[in-house]
């Protein structure tokens, strides 16, 4: 087990990269697996704004991410376990803002004193709109 004291970006990247975004073994959506931890703000065609909260000593179900950003409105302390079994410490900031690719199996437990409470904004149908500014761009180079 280790530590990141600024962000969890660089472990969430590097984990992500082992799952092609929007190709996932199983998808598992926080907000059926842990109805209590994860609640839906907004949805439309574009994005789902989910606000997630987890209490101190609570943790949450095996669930998997799409690609989005994240907001973290109250920060603490939370240990991440992954399918392969590792585990690490995550030490949210509050203010912090980060984006994320798609994200595998894991849960989240907070090990630290106070209620940890991060928006994320998944992004629908991101390999599409990906596909279309590259698409865009060749267009727009050739011009």
């Amino acid at each position: 087990m280790f530590v990141l004291t600024k962000t969890v970006t660089a472990v969430i990247f590097m984990f992500s990269l082992l799952l092609p975004a929007g190709l996932q073994a199983e998808d598992l959506d926080p907000v059926i697996v842990s109805s209590s931890k994860y609640k839906v703000l907004l949805e439309n065609e574009f994005v789902r704004v989910v606000e997630y909260q987890v209490n101190p000593g609570e943790k949450d179900n095996w669930h998997t991410h799409p690609a989005k950003a994240s907001y973290v409105v109250s920060g603490g302390a939370l240990k991440i376990t992954t399918a392969d079994g590792q585990s690490f410490i995550v030490k949210e900031k509050a203010g912090s803002a980060t984006w994320f690719g798609a994200v595998g199996k894991h849960y989240g437990e907070n090990v630290g004193q106070t209620p940890v409470r991060i928006v994320f904004v998944e992004i629908k149908g991101i390999e599409a709109a990906a596909e279309d500014l590259s698409k865009y761009r060749n267009s727009s180079n050739k011009k």
